[in-house]
């Protein structure tokens, strides 16, 4: 038993040694490399699974005026998830995404999900009937930037995002 018993210990401290001079994760950060985000899914995926329902949520918040600051901290909170979502095509690979024209219209997306986020705090301060029409114009801006990167980047397989009160 002891035998075997310093045969293991041989191997993990061979093992251990061929980890550290192979490169573990101080020699990677001595060459220079380090970790960075990466895209899990391929982008229709993402579209589907994760931008999709992030926009629908909104769409949803934003179809009628929140009736009292908890429904408009809700909405906030819907919208800054869309834009951080958007944040996300930033890191997509297919085709063009290494583009200047993809950050740019994945910039649009982000920025727009944070318009309506930045147009929802102004309401939840204030709660008045025009801070709800301003939440709509800036919601009606995120589709505008979705369908704009869809015609550009989508091929035939793009949807057309619809706007308030239309839904799939």
């Amino acid at each position: 038993m002891r035998a075997d018993y310093s045969a293991a210990r041989r191997s993990a401290v061979v093992m251990l040694m061929f980890a550290v001079v192979a490169g573990g994760p101080a020699s990677i950060a001595q060459r220079g490399d380090s970790p960075r985000p990466e895209a899990v899914i391929d982008t229709p995926e993402f579209m589907t699974l994760l931008l999709k329902p992030a926009y629908v949520d909104v769409q949803r918040a934003v179809d009628t005026p929140p009736a009292d600051r908890a429904e408009w901290a809700a909405t906030y909170q819907k919208a800054v998830r869309l834009a951080e979502t958007a944040n996300l095509l930033f890191i997509r690979r297919h085709a063009g995404a290494d583009t200047p024209d993809w950050a740019q219209r994945s910039a649009a997306a982000r920025d727009a999900g944070a318009a309506v986020a930045d147009a929802v705090l102004i309401g939840l301060r204030n709660a008045r009937p025009q801070d709800f029409e301003q939440v709509k114009a800036a919601f009606a801006q995120v589709s505008a930037a979705c369908n704009a990167c869809h015609r550009r980047f989508g091929g035939t397989n793009a949807p057309t995002i619809r706007g308030l009160g239309i839904r799939d």
